[in-house]
């Protein structure tokens, strides 16, 4: 099917927060994209190295107890990403890499015992539900780990009213634990699509990744006729210009590289490209080629024709980046007001500084919307180069910057990166000590603020140019 790997791939590494379950999903699929897709050497080194990367990084979130939590420091643990990493970790030593020691059997056995601690919650619909699925995705990837709790697994399946999408991880479960006469019973006459819906936080689910785990227990039960419908679906909407989290485009990209794993064409690819007037004969035995195409300046002609015996899907990839100043400021169901002040609290116009000037950012989030909580929310401020980020850290003047509480804020060389819930109605302001350290001309982009497992929640203001000129008023160059 006509899956814009390529570009999913893409976002995937690319995106810039690391929080755990990021982590995770940009090398989750780097482990088998190297055996469906053509790659060159060189992009099949970068790919392995990405994957060993992640490997030391996720280390650094592991908790005494062998579970993760979800900032690197934090004593809270995440349960849906402790088992999201085990999965992860169980896959990639199975691909052949090392794994960081201790890592993989502390975590085994955090996850026996909370399978073994597990006990239904009866709250309401959606905390049952929730509570089942934790407890069904733990289940399966034990199971994995070639350390199937039965007993576990079988005080879940005889639970009253077992939840849609927790019966499909079981059925995943019992089927990797050469069970699939009851991972068949278990799913028998439910539907293979799940209702949309995206989640905030918890399991960070989406109906796309959950029909991802519907096609990977239908191809360990042995249906591949019915997994191949669902991944065609979960394909079509890879390629369509729709957004999807970090979660739901890495389990997306995981079940559509598995079929074709387990499906290679037997008569491989075969086709011929014109490109800039030259012909070229290709073939390959993977089930996904990628051809980079020139970016003249006029009119370009491409050609594609199938010279093989295999139905091909040819897909034309453009991508860019906005000319700076050209960003549209939008509010959508967050506010954004950004200013710049001296450290005595006057505004300031950031267009002309002299140089070394100390000044703030300040930052205020209103929350504007509809929902009650949104969590998981990304503060993303870039700064010009010719300034300097003062990290308050180092210098001790947290208190002085009266910032609003965050989870965790992420302070590099050219941006900081701030991460916080808010309720409705709620406000919060963040302030960045800096220094006009750089005679010159240089650009401020805009300031972002996003939910990072819902697009449609977001904030921006618009970029400008800014001049840090020369002390006794002499205009930047």
């Amino acid at each position: 099917p006509p899956v814009d790997l390529g570009r999913r791939l893409h976002y995937l590494i690319g995106y810039p927060h690391g929080c755990v379950e990021q982590t995770t999903s940009k090398a989750f699929p780097q482990l088998y994209l190297a055996d469906v897709v053509e790659v060159t050497d060189r992009m099949a080194q970068d790919m392995r190295g990405n994957v060993e990367a992640a490997l030391r990084k996720l280390k650094q979130f592991q908790q005494p107890n062998g579970a993760f939590s979800y900032w690197p420091g934090e004593s809270y643990v995440d349960d849906w990403c402790s088992i999201y990493v085990g999965h992860f970790v169980i896959e990639a030593e199975r691909k052949g890499f090392a794994i960081p020691t201790g890592m993989r059997s502390k975590w085994l056995e955090s996850q026996r015992k909370a399978a073994r601690d597990w006990s239904p919650d009866r709250q309401n619909e959606w905390s049952k539900a929730r509570h089942e699925t934790l407890q069904a995705y733990r289940l399966w990837v034990m199971a994995l780990a070639n350390a199937a709790d039965l007993g576990a697994m079988n005080r879940l399946r005889t639970t009253p009213d077992l939840s849609f999408q927790p019966r499909w991880s079981l059925a995943a479960a019992y089927a990797t634990a050469n069970r699939k006469d009851v991972a068949r019973e278990l799913v028998k006459g439910i539907a293979t699509a799940s209702t949309p819906y995206t989640e905030l936080a918890y399991t960070y689910g989406s109906d796309l990744r959950d029909d991802a785990i519907i096609a990977e227990a239908l191809m360990r039960m042995d249906d591949k006729a019915n997994a191949a419908l669902v991944i065609k679906r979960i394909a079509e909407e890879l390629s369509s210009e729709d957004w999807y989290s970090t979660q739901t485009t890495a389990f997306g990209l995981l079940a559509v590289a598995r079929l074709a794993e387990r499906t290679q064409l037997a008569a491989g690819i075969t086709f011929k490209q014109t490109v800039s007037g030259k012909t070229q004969d290709r073939f390959s035995k993977k089930s996904i080629v990628h051809v980079d195409l020139p970016t003249p300046d006029g009119k370009q002609t491409v050609s594609i024709v199938n010279t093989g015996k295999n139905l091909l899907y040819a897909r034309l990839v453009r991508t860019g980046t906005p000319m700076p100043g050209e960003e549209r400021a939008e509010n959508n169901g967050l506010a954004i007001d950004g200013r710049y002040q001296t450290m005595d609290g006057r505004l300031l116009d950031p267009t002309n500084i002299t140089q070394g000037t100390d000044l703030m950012a300040v930052v205020t989030i209103q929350h504007n919307g509809v929902r009650g909580w949104y969590q998981n929310l990304a503060l993303t401020q870039v700064f010009p180069s010719g300034w300097e980020i003062r990290n308050s850290r180092l210098e001790g003047t947290e208190e002085a910057a009266s910032n609003s509480a965050f989870s965790y804020q992420d302070i590099r060389d050219d941006r900081v990166m701030t991460y916080f819930n808010l309720r409705a109605g709620e406000q919060a302001t963040y302030r960045i000590f800096l220094n006009a350290a750089y005679v010159g001309r240089y650009y401020l982009p805009a300031s972002i603020c996003e939910a990072m497992y819902d697009h449609t929640v977001n904030a921006r203001d618009r970029g400008r140019w800014v001049n840090v000129n020369r002390p006794g008023g002499a205009s930047a160059p």
